[in-house]
């Protein structure tokens, strides 16, 4: 498979439940190839590098991390919350009949924590999906204000989210499914923008008009294509 193939793969993020719409999923999907290639990406000098270079890196990256997997173990892990990932990724939290794809839910927890739900970043990133706490009581009180049932989640627990909520596997995938289809709205399902904001914030690809220039960010786009492609090819629901 070429890396131009492993990227083209990866931009489903997003899935369509209007099966009417399909061709043009794909039809996003392919054109968005260039977004990424375009986008930027690495340690901070790379902001003074030329478009081409930083390209470069962009591809390099995607290539040497494309053969991946995640370890035995987290998927193992990852098992224990196959009920959460499927239920909340079958929800169109912002757009009739637009959901996340599952895989990729999966793929970033794999790359985030492990799978570890006890797991906490040196930045305070906390759970399964690494939710920093002021992102994750802003989303669960919007997710509170919608009025559904979430069925796993005791929705009176999203109205004042405490830091040691994002522990509970259910309330963190919930919450971190409900961000990912928020920047894939806002960041046009484009998988370099979406984990961009997701691991620098919105604000900076926003700022940069693109994928933020960091390392930690481009390692974990590699890193969350790698994965996401494993759970696709392993016959995973998307």
């Amino acid at each position: 498979m070429s890396v131009i193939e492993v990227m083209q793969l990866t931009y489903c993020v997003m899935k369509r439940a209007d099966e009417a719409q399909i061709g043009r999923v794909w039809a996003i999907c392919a054109g968005l190839v260039v977004a990424l290639l375009v986008a930027g990406g690495g340690h901070e000098a790379w902001a003074q590098m030329s478009t081409d270079a930083v390209d470069d890196r962009v591809r390099q990256h995607i290539e040497r991390m494309a053969h991946e997997r995640p370890p035995e173990a987290v998927q193992q892990r990852l098992q224990a919350y196959e009920s959460y990932v499927q239920h909340f990724t079958d929800i169109p939290f912002l757009q009739a009949g637009v959901t996340v794809n599952a895989n990729f839910v999966r793929a970033l927890i794999a790359a985030e924590s492990s799978a570890r739900p006890e797991a906490v970043s040196s930045e305070g990133a906390v759970g399964l999906m690494q939710i920093m706490p002021a992102t994750g009581r802003k989303a669960a009180r919007e997710l509170y204000e919608t009025g559904r049932d979430f069925r796993y989640v005791d929705t009176s627990r999203l109205r004042n989210l405490q830091r040691g909520d994002l522990k509970d596997p259910a309330i963190n995938i919930l919450i971190g499914v409900y961000l990912l289809d928020r920047y894939n709205l806002e960041f046009g399902n484009n998988l370099a923008y979406t984990v961009g904001a997701w691991n620098a914030g919105p604000q900076k690809v926003r700022y940069y008009q693109g994928t933020p220039p960091y390392q930690e960010t481009v390692q974990l786009i590699g890193r969350v294509n790698a994965y996401y492609l494993f759970f696709r090819e392993a016959g995973y629901a998307g």
